[in-house]
């Protein structure tokens, strides 16, 4: 099986609402790098908006023959224990699929994220996992700070999570630096896409990386230092995350990137390149 003929990176964005229609942070940042050595990238205001445009890529890219490699930057597992308490079955891949029959997400950003959140809780003795919302959300079932937790049995972190101090817990679903919200709302996406796809769509570390689209979890602040120093004047920072990633990843030798998208926990998952950083660092600096 050959490398990937294009890399995508998606900086995603749990908005309630449409994201601003001049360019912005904290929206849905796409970013391919290609065979021509150039790096696009691609603004939306929304989630359905995204959604749709990954489908066209992924459309475009089966009907040339090529493959595609793409990152999310968001948690794709939670926890061990945590899906088979929830589905019956330590699978995540099934408990994309119970979030995507039960998370209601609008054309418009409205969705029911804190009702899931709070139907989860309700899985588990105590309080939690999941804590985070605006005042008006909190409650016993979702608890508005984390200390407020107790007795739900969860490990507060990953194993990939527990390695990197940046990364944040994903039971944290509301102000800074949580990406609690943008997994409840990104894997029933990811869940169409392999519903959509079938055989020709796999999830690493879960599934062999073989087949013509593959997606895994990225993590742009592995090499944070670097995305810094390559960002241009005055360009929002998640343009330059999902735009240096994507052109370190792409300029990696096909062999390992194939074995970095075999490495993790099959049950909690894994960040792409985790302890190979500055092998990435090295690959966005190339001129």
């Amino acid at each position: 099986m050959r490398s990937f003929d294009r890399i995508v990176v998606v900086d995603w964005s749990a908005r309630s609402a449409p994201s601003p229609r001049r360019e912005s942070a904290d929206a849905i940042w796409i970013g391919i790098a290609g065979p021509d050595g150039g790096t696009e990238c691609a603004y939306m205001r929304t989630r359905a908006a995204a959604e749709a445009a990954l489908a066209a890529l992924f459309d475009a890219a089966l009907d040339r023959g090529d493959r595609v490699l793409a990152g999310f930057d968001f948690p794709f597992a939670y926890p061990a224990g945590f899906a088979g308490a929830v589905t019956g079955a330590d699978d995540p891949l099934r408990l994309w699929d119970w979030l995507a029959a039960r998370v209601e997400d609008g054309p418009d950003n409205a969705n029911n994220r804190w009702d899931v959140a709070r139907a989860l809780n309700r899985m588990f003795p105590g309080v939690g996992p999941f804590w985070g919302c605006p005042a008006g959300e909190a409650g016993p079932d979702l608890p508005a700070r984390g200390s407020l937790r107790h007795g739900h049995g969860m490990a507060e972190r990953r194993r990939i999570e527990a390695r990197l101090p940046r990364a944040q817990p994903c039971w944290k679903l509301y102000t800074t630096g949580s990406v609690g919200s943008q997994a409840l709302l990104g894997l029933p996406v990811l869940s169409r896409l392999r519903r959509r796809y079938g055989a020709d769509l796999s999830v690493a570390p879960f599934e062999p990386p073989d087949r013509p689209l593959v997606l895994a979890e990225a993590f742009p602040s592995l090499i944070a230092s670097t995305v810094a120093a390559l960002a241009e004047p005055g360009e929002v920072r998640d343009r330059t995350q999902v735009r240096v990633l994507a052109r370190a990843l792409w300029r990696l030798e096909a062999g390992r990137l194939d074995a970095m998208l075999r490495e993790g926990d099959r049950e909690e998952g894994w960040i792409l390149g985790h302890g190979h950083e500055a092998v990435l660092d090295a690959a966005a600096r190339v001129p």
